[in-house]
């Protein structure tokens, strides 16, 4: 369904915003769609330390068992990786703030 109602806004010119970890295998398939609608594209990584994720999943009521945090934190690109697969703009968002 992700995919259709992306698929549907980006064909439309609308502003489409993924919010999902895409760390196994959508970004190819959202960076082919983006193109093929001539859309540009953008990345946010949440570059936090594996630390600070391991207490904050601690903390939630439905608790990640700590090594399937570990090995999602490992999954997680950097910059240069997300760049060689074509977009047009990341950041992190440790250096993003939300003062005007």
């Amino acid at each position: 369904m992700l995919h259709s109602i992306a698929d549907k806004r980006l064909r439309r010119g609308l502003l489409t915003v993924i919010d999902a970890t895409n760390l196994r295998s959508d970004r190819p398939w959202l960076l082919n769609r983006a193109r093929h609608w001539q859309r540009p594209t953008a990345a946010v990584l949440f570059d936090a330390p594996l630390a600070t994720a391991q207490a904050q999943n601690a903390g939630r009521d439905r608790v990640v068992p700590p090594h399937v945090v570990a090995q999602f934190h490992a999954l997680l690109p950097t910059i240069d990786q997300m760049r060689e697969e074509g977009w047009d703009t990341v950041h992190l968002a440790s250096t993003l703030t939300g003062a005007p």
